[in-house]
């Protein structure tokens, strides 16, 4: 590992770049003066001057003064573990600010009732941020159980994880009941992991039923998933009678593939 790579992991850890740069500098040149770091470093001396000062507050490098001069020694590598602990203290603390205005702040967000809301969703995060609210709706007390159908190979290949888990980990982790309608180049392959992954589902042909894409209904929400290309897209409607139509949809499709399996 090269010297930049280095300070480039220190940065990381929390450090600034000149203060990454004067610390290595420092762990090079041993005890030594201002000027000595500075030309280490490649930064001048009156701002590393001030680096040192605050690497002294940070507790990653001490000071001893012989005859007029002062010295300036970097302590142990070890000690940066706890800039590590002092940002994980501040993710927690932001964390909890966090769940405490987010009450606030979703009484803020009002939708006419009579108005479906709708948002789209063009990125793997933001379909990831959409299928956590949907998790989020699916934990609620008043919805008994969930709905899909999917083109399996489409969603293994776009999220892997799910195919190790044989469903959506989150899902089971979250203890939330499901029916599940696939279609897949590998057959009924889901029934067997079915009491495991607390699901009932049936297999479509995919001949038969040529589907493309993934679809969820959680409650008055429906999640529509399309996943070829390289451009996934999300689509999240929250309308009661929207949800209506699309679980009486499933529902005849659920009839329909009985006689597969």
């Amino acid at each position: 590992m090269n010297e930049q790579e280095l300070i480039s992991h220190i940065e990381e850890i929390g450090l600034s770049n000149k203060e990454a740069k004067v610390y290595v500098a420092c762990l090079k040149t041993g005890p030594a003066a201002v000027q000595r770091i500075a030309d280490q470093s490649g930064i001048k001396r009156v701002t590393t001057y001030v680096i040192l000062e605050s690497l002294v507050g940070l507790g990653l490098v001490s000071q001893s003064v012989k005859g007029k001069k002062t010295y300036f020694i970097a302590e142990e590598p070890s000690n940066l573990s706890r800039l590590l602990d002092k940002r994980e203290e501040e993710l927690k603390e932001q964390k909890t600010n966090f769940e405490t205005v987010l009450p606030e702040l979703l009484s803020l967000k009002t939708i006419p009732k009579e108005s479906p809301n709708v948002r789209f969703y063009d990125s793997i995060d933001g379909i990831k941020t959409m299928m956590n609210e949907f998790l989020q709706r699916g934990s609620r007390a008043d919805v008994e159980e969930v709905f899909g159908l999917s083109n399996v190979d489409e969603l293994y290949k776009f999220f892997p994880d799910f195919r190790a888990a044989q469903g959506n980990p989150q899902r089971k982790r979250a203890g939330i009941k499901s029916r599940y309608l696939y279609t897949s180049t590998e057959g009924p392959f889901l029934k067997a992991s079915d009491d495991v992954s607390n699901r009932q589902s049936r297999y479509m042909p995919q001949d038969v039923f040529p589907m493309s894409g993934d679809y969820t209904i959680v409650g008055d929400a429906v999640m529509i998933l399309s996943l070829r290309g390289p451009n996934p897209i999300g689509i999240s409607i929250e309308s009661p009678e929207i949800a209506k139509g699309f679980l009486g949809i499933f529902e005849l499709a659920w009839l329909a593939a009985e006689s597969y399996n």
